[in-house]
């Protein structure tokens, strides 16, 4: 019998078949792809960040939007010049353009203004509403000065401007810097303050017409002087408020009794629960 053997081409192509099967692997093909629409809004949304920035920088350069008028509201010791000052801004400016916050700053600074609102209407007007801080005494050192519910200075006053209000008398002028109060003196002012305070809520016999000074000399003692006949009453400087009412009633009987012009001072300060009217001699 006879055995073929396989033809030499049979046997390279089995041999390259098995070859393949072996050291061949498996290869994987990715194709990415982006759905039309999704391009599209790409494109829609560079378009429209673009026409946005086109038309802001149009609208920053155009005349429609040129300052034509700036409205100040809450005037009464500053004035409108000085406000328009100020803020900076000009008939050149643009309204769009404009810093509210730094204009509001720049107004605040002045010593008179307690808060500043600025706001745009368009198209070309700025408004700008300030409040005034509102002096409740005067104090009396080296110089006379104007200073707010909160004890703080405001300004010097001026020899042209008449205001009626309690005086606030021994400060050092060493503590007053800069119109700035010492935190030591501050105290004893907020402590004043409290008594006007006290004196200028409703009608009362010791409202605040009838408190003429309050002295801080003392560091624990504060003496409220009438207006009318400029009677001293001590206060120390623990709990004001009882010893106000107290001087209050004190006060009512002084003027019932018709000895009232003989006090020479009353101390409420004199013990727990007590005070003392003295008389003249």
């Amino acid at each position: 019998m006879k055995i073929r053997r396989p033809s030499s081409e049979f046997r390279s192509s089995v041999c390259s078949s098995g070859s393949r099967d072996k050291s061949a692997k498996p290869v994987f093909s990715l194709s990415w792809s982006i759905h039309p629409k999704i391009l599209v809004g790409l494109a829609i949304m560079c378009i429209g960040f673009v026409g946005f920035f086109v038309c802001r920088y149009w609208a920053c350069q155009s005349d429609l939007f040129r300052i034509c008028q700036v409205l100040v509201k809450g005037c009464d010791h500053v004035t409108e010049d000085e406000i328009l000052q100020l803020s900076d801004v000009t008939a050149q400016d643009n309204l769009l353009s404009l810093d509210l916050k730094s204009i509001a700053t720049s107004i605040e600074a002045h010593p008179w203004i307690h808060a500043v609102e600025v706001k745009k209407k368009l198209p070309d007007h700025l408004m700008i509403k300030i409040k005034e801080r509102t002096p409740v005494a005067l104090l009396n050192s080296d110089k006379m000065y104007l200073v707010d519910e909160q004890g703080k200075i405001i300004d010097k006053l001026l020899t042209k401007e008449r205001f009626s209000l309690p005086i606030i008398t021994g400060i050092d002028p060493k503590n007053i810097i800069d119109h700035q109060i010492n935190k030591s003196t501050n105290q004893q002012i907020q402590k004043a303050m409290e008594l006007i305070s006290m004196a200028s809520k409703g009608t009362r016999t010791l409202g605040v017409n009838n408190v003429s000074q309050i002295d801080i000399a003392k560091r624990e003692t504060l003496v409220l002087y009438t207006s009318d006949s400029a009677i001293p009453f001590y206060f120390d400087t623990k709990n004001l408020s009882a010893q106000f009412s107290k001087a209050e009633k004190i006060l009512y009987q002084l003027y019932r009794s018709g000895i009232y012009k003989k006090v020479a001072k009353v101390e409420l300060d004199y013990g727990p629960g007590q005070a003392l009217a003295s008389l003249k001699h």
